[in-house]
């Protein structure tokens, strides 16, 4: 019984260091692309938009932050909360709980010298986490489409 607790722990602990020691890229895709801040920030809801994604939030983290504390100044930095119902809904389906992850999130930052990066979230790595096949199907066919838009931007 307790070598088999030792195995659980230390395939556990093995498992926990590879995640750690993947790429960030795993959990989200980039891209940096040079330009104005306000023109990528339309662009790449063009490009989400193309793929079948709308903007449902939009958060200036940099005025918040400025809003709420004393001597910050960040450069612009904007959450986009991005949806596809279609998706939602399927998902809503398999796991009434994955509003937890929902809507999806893109970032759009500046990153300064006249570049912008976008960060969008991988949906199949953190579905993956979950253990139901049926979500993460849906997120590859939504990663795919992140992807897709990223290469447009």
């Amino acid at each position: 019984m307790k070598k088999t607790v030792i195995i659980s722990m230390l395939l556990m602990v093995i498992s926990i260091q590879s995640l750690v020691a993947q790429e960030n890229e795993t959990f989200y895709f980039t891209k940096t692309i040079e330009g104005t801040f306000e023109d990528v920030v339309d662009k790449t809801k063009l490009v989400f938009k193309e793929q079948g994604f709308g903007v449902i939030t939009e958060v200036d983290m940099d005025v918040k932050l400025k809003e709420k504390l004393d001597n910050v100044d960040i450069k612009p930095y904007k959450i986009l909360g991005i949806c596809n119902p279609g998706f939602a809904y399927k998902t809503l389906q398999i796991e009434e709980n994955i509003g937890v992850f929902l809507p999806c999130k893109a970032i759009v930052k500046d990153i300064g010298e006249g570049k912008i990066e976008v960060v969008v979230v991988n949906p199949a790595a953190l579905m993956g986490m979950l253990n139901k096949p049926e979500l993460v199907s849906i997120a590859n066919e939504v990663s795919d489409k992140f992807q897709k838009a990223l290469e447009k931007l």
